[in-house]
């Protein structure tokens, strides 16, 4: 505990990023089987995948409905929806972010 007395109040992210390219690698790290991690990651990848249909998906749907049938929703409804449908474009951007840098 003592040590903790011993931290700086701030610290700069220059110095923060040479502390951490330099900092010795954590030796409990290296006990996790790349086989269960290669594993778990091939089962995120597949429900990413799955995820980024059902979203292609809903998208095209939300941009038919509102073309056709919301004129009896309320403002705040409509605006409700574009939100979402504003934060799913988002979200596959990301995701095609994570997948370039994926090689």
């Amino acid at each position: 505990m003592n040590n903790s007395n011993n931290l700086p109040k701030a610290i700069s992210h220059k110095k923060l990023s040479h502390l951490l390219s330099n900092a010795p690698k954590d030796k409990y790290s290296q006990h996790i089987s790349s086989e269960i991690y290669d594993s778990e990651a091939e089962k995120i990848l597949q429900a990413i995948n799955t995820w980024e249909e059902s979203t292609k998906n809903l998208i095209y749907q939300i941009s038919e409905i509102k073309q056709k049938s919301l004129k009896n929703k309320s403002s705040n409804a409509l605006i409700a929806l574009g939100a979402m449908e504003a934060h799913l474009n988002m979200a596959m951007q990301a995701l095609g972010a994570f997948k370039n840098d994926q090689n």
